[in-house]
C-alpha cells in the first residue's frame, strides 16, 4: 500500500493527558487507540558514524506491530519511507510503501539474513481525534517526547497543504510548540542511543 499524504508533526506543551482532556473540551471526539512497536533495521554497511542521523533512518526498513485498541485487531507491516526535506529541516513530500506480514519476530530475522541489523526500538501509544474535517493523532512516544500529527488531506481544500495545516492549528489555540512543526521521532530517539545533540 502507497501513502503520499504529507504531514505536520509538532510536540505537545504539558501532560499528554491535560491536552488529550483539552481536545474533548474544545470539540473533537476520539475516534482511534492504537499501539505501534516500531523495529528500525538499517543496512549493516551504513557507516553510522560517518553520517547524520538524518541520513541513518533515511535508509531504515520499519517493521512495526499495530495494536489496534479500538478496532480489536493487530496488524503487522513493513515499511519504508522516502522523505523530501529540505535544509530546514522541514518535509517537502513523503512517501511510504507497506507490506503487509504474519510475524514480525520473522521479520527481523529475513532481515537480518538479507544485511540488515536492528539500529532501534520505539513503542508509542496513538490517539486520534476528529472535529469536522480536522483529524489529529496524539503520539506518546514511551520513554520520549508527547506530539501531535496532522496529515494533509488532499480531498479537502482547507486542509490540503501544509502552510493550511499550520493556520488551523494556531487557529485551534492549543498547547503546541510552534516552533517546530516537523518534529521527527525517530531521530530523536536515534539521536539518544547515538548520544548526539
Amino acid at each position: 500500500m502507497k501513502k503520499n499524504n504529507n504531514e505536520v508533526t509538532l510536540k505537545i506543551k504539558g501532560s499528554i493527558e491535560t491536552f488529550k482532556n483539552l481536545l474533548l473540551k474544545k470539540g473533537y471526539n476520539e475516534t482511534e487507540h492504537f499501539i505501534l512497536y516500531d523495529i528500525f533495521m538499517i543496512p549493516e554497511f551504513l557507516e553510522i558514524g560517518q553520517l547524520s542521523t538524518r541520513e541513518i533512518i533515511s535508509n531504515a526498513i520499519i517493521i512495526r506491530k499495530v495494536n489496534d485498541i479500538s478496532k480489536s485487531e493487530i496488524r503487522r507491516d513493513i515499511t519504508y519511507k522516502n522523505k523530501k526535506i529540505n535544509n530546514k529541516g522541514e518535509i517537502l513530500e513523503q512517501k511510504s510503501i507497506r507490506l503487509k506480514i504474519l510475524d514480525c519476530q520473522e521479520a527481523e530475522v529475513f532481515m537480518q539474513a538479507i544485511g540488515y541489523k536492528k539500529i532501534m526500538n520505539i513503542i508509542e501509544e496513538d490517539y486520534g481525534y476528529q472535529k469536522g474535517e480536522m483529524k489529529l493523532t496524539t503520539k506518546d512516544i514511551k520513554n520520549g517526547d508527547k506530539m501531535i500529527e496532522v496529515e494533509t488531506q488532499l480531498n479537502i481544500e482547507a486542509l490540503n497543504t501544509i502552510d493550511k495545516l499550520k493556520r488551523k492549528l494556531k487557529e485551534e489555540d492549543l498547547p503546541l510548540d510552534f516552533e517546530n512543526y516537523f518534529v521527527k521521532k525517530a531521530e530523536v530517539e536515534l539521536n539518544k542511543i547515538l548520544k548526539r545533540n
